[in-house]
């Protein structure tokens, strides 16, 4: 953990040149080109594509940790550090193989530096360094909630300003598009997010042993069996029902969901042992 404050120094001082970055001599050699390398290490997944001025991936590659954050049930920092720090160097080469692009011919590299893991976010952050230092690029700091909003126009033609809600793994907010770097936040998750809220409930329920979700995320597995359940079952407050504000509140949620389990289980006369399917009392038909 020795390398977050010299992440967040790093992060300060490049947003201090955001607005400039375009401006250093280093650019002079890429003037004549458009093509932009960006980098994406937020989370648990290692991204990396080379776009053109109209917004065209020329190519691109990922590599997934999904398989390895099922097994621990969630996902764990240190691991996706290691799995991105592993993986970063050959998922930006595939990209650029891929799109018959060399480094020469870039005009920056923009690379994702806030919000989300820190630790994943500086492999992200120290590859990008070492790559515009060799190949004398500039860069550009990406805030990837702002990126996320602003997807929506390179698929369609929609003018600014307009609504946008993002739900993410780990970060979601209500906020209102006004430019490309003008954001106004109406409100945003106040507790844990949502991704985790559905990581949780699915290990309390046990839903990696079931048949049909073994392979599958919490959230995947709970929207797969939600399909064919019933919604008028169990009732569930709104959390900040009561609040005049566009704030979320997971947590809120799922401390309703975890009492609703307790006390089927009780019903049901299950005894509940931690990171383990209930224990049945002997001779109990659970099936019935």
């Amino acid at each position: 953990m020795t390398m977050l404050p010299s992440f967040l120094k790093r992060l300060h001082r490049l947003r201090r040149y955001t607005h400039t970055v375009w401006c250093s001599s280093s650019s002079r050699q890429a003037a004549s080109s458009s093509l932009v390398l960006g980098i994406e290490t937020s989370c648990d997944d290692t991204g990396a594509a080379v776009l053109n001025e109209k917004g065209e991936i020329l190519g691109e590659s990922l590599h997934s940790q999904k398989e390895v954050h099922l097994r621990t049930g969630g996902i764990i920092p240190t691991v996706a550090q290691q799995l991105h720090r592993e993986n970063i160097e050959r998922v930006v080469q595939e990209a650029l193989e891929t799109s018959g692009v060399d480094p020469s011919q870039l005009a920056a590299v923009a690379t994702t530096v806030k919000p989300g893991l820190a630790l994943s976010l500086g492999i992200g952050l120290e590859f990008s360094q070492r790559f515009v230092r060799q190949h004398n690029k500039p860069f550009i700091p990406i805030h990837h909630m702002e990126a996320h909003a602003l997807t929506v126009r390179m698929l369609h033609h929609v003018a600014f300003p307009f609504l946008v809600l993002l739900v993410s793994g780990g970060h979601s907010l209500l906020a209102v598009a006004r430019g490309v770097d003008d954001f106004l936040l109406l409100g945003h998750n106040l507790d844990e997010a949502p991704g985790d809220t559905l990581d949780k409930v699915a290990r309390r329920l046990s839903l990696i042993k079931h048949l049909q979700c073994a392979t599958l995320s919490g959230g995947q597995a709970i929207e797969l069996l939600a399909k064919n359940g019933d919604r008028m079952r169990f009732h569930f407050r709104t959390p900040l029902g009561q609040s005049h504000d566009c704030c979320f509140s997971f947590a809120g949620i799922r401390n309703q969901v975890t009492l609703a389990i307790i006390k089927k289980e009780a019903e049901e006369g299950a005894v509940w042992r931690s990171c383990k399917q209930p224990v049945y009392p002997k001779g109990f038909d659970h099936n019935n």
